[in-house]
């Protein structure tokens, strides 16, 4: 996803169903990709030098299905980290497609 001549990173809208949000509607994904707000690609490559999960426990889902950011990328980022991880099965979107496992990941960590 090259970013604009502004630095934003928008992505494709004839790809954005199927690359982001396979697992709900065509109408949800349509109004998602409408209504999506500015993501700057200096995001990807912004050094953090004090990350939260090297003094608290981190929790984290890797979306099975997901065609944004590959599983394998996600599970690789997550063991550096020393993330306890959920896989649940679906696109980049699970927070829309299953709200009640990635509901259930938040209370778990906002319990610990």
């Amino acid at each position: 996803m090259p970013p604009d001549e502004k630095g934003i990173v928008y992505y494709d809208k004839d790809k954005y169903h199927t690359g982001f949000a396979a697992d709900i509607s065509k109408e949800e994904a349509d109004f998602m990709y409408a209504s999506q707000g500015a993501f700057y690609a200096k995001g990807f490559v912004s050094p953090i030098t004090d990350a939260a999960w090297r003094h608290k426990p981190a929790y984290g889902l890797v979306a099975t299905e997901d065609k944004s950011i590959n599983p394998d990328i996600q599970r690789a980022m997550y063991s550096r980290s020393n993330t306890r991880v959920t896989e649940v099965k679906g696109s980049h979107v699970i927070f829309m497609s299953q709200p009640e496992q990635v509901a259930a990941v938040i209370m778990e960590a906002a319990n610990s």
